[in-house]
């Protein structure tokens, strides 16, 4: 870092986004050394693994992808405030069916609940997020069969089909949407560097056949010249 400083100057290695970022991991480090690993700041060490992105220069087609998945940011962004919506939705509905029930009497009068459960908005979003992920969902479904109805499988059945079959691939679909367009705005590059220049060509073409055509004009008003 101070090597890079020296050569580089302070504009010209602040001026680079990689040496800002590696600056400030140089930093961080420093300081959590003095901290003998014992401050807040041990939590961001974690940070020094993105230092392989610097890897992303050598790599052209590393690079272009993940430029096309930045592009895409937006609409990605719109999907996410959907599936927030979609677990917030299902996060109520489960608490209305299943609140309080994921309960079971121990031998000594006590209660004990499962740590999946709906007891309140918290744990409600939690334990939707988990079946979401489909981690021990199935275990959620016995337990809300059991307390309940066996009709409490709709809710499981309606939460897997909209939540990883529909959601998830909604996400797919817009990532393989943002490399379709690159694809087709590369190719109308393409097409019209090809047009421009076949224009040129024929443009040099005509110059060429108009030049020839005025030489030979030339020469046949001299050779008249001559002949007189």
């Amino acid at each position: 870092m101070i090597l890079k400083i020296l050569a580089y100057g302070l504009i010209g290695y602040v001026s680079n986004g990689f040496n800002v970022f590696d600056g400030t991991i140089v930093i961080i480090s420093v300081v959590e050394i003095a901290q003998n690993g014992e401050g807040g700041l041990t939590v961001l060490r974690t940070f020094r693994l993105l230092r392989i992105l610097k890897l992303v220069r050598f790599m052209p087609a590393l690079r272009r992808q993940l430029l096309i998945m930045l592009k895409t940011m937006d609409n990605v962004a719109t999907f996410f405030t959907l599936l927030a919506l979609f677990i917030f939705i299902f996060s109520i509905l489960g608490m209305h069916l299943f609140g309080c029930k994921f309960c079971y009497d121990l031998d000594d009068g006590t209660q004990e609940c499962d740590r999946k459960n709906f007891d309140s908005l918290l744990w409600a979003t939690v334990t939707v997020f988990q079946i979401l992920t489909q981690e021990d969902w199935n275990i959620v479904l016995y337990n809300g069969m059991s307390k309940t109805t066996a009709w409490a499988a709709l809710y499981f059945i309606a939460l897997m089909t909209f939540g990883n079959y529909v959601l998830f691939n909604l996400l797919v679909a817009i990532l393989v949407e943002g490399f379709a367009a690159e694809k087709k705005e590369n190719s109308e590059t393409d097409e019209e560097e090809e047009q421009y220049e076949g224009d040129f060509e024929m443009e040099a073409d005509e110059n060429r056949l108009n030049q020839e055509y005025c030489c030979m004009e030339e020469a046949h008003k001299n050779n008249g010249k001559d002949y007189k």
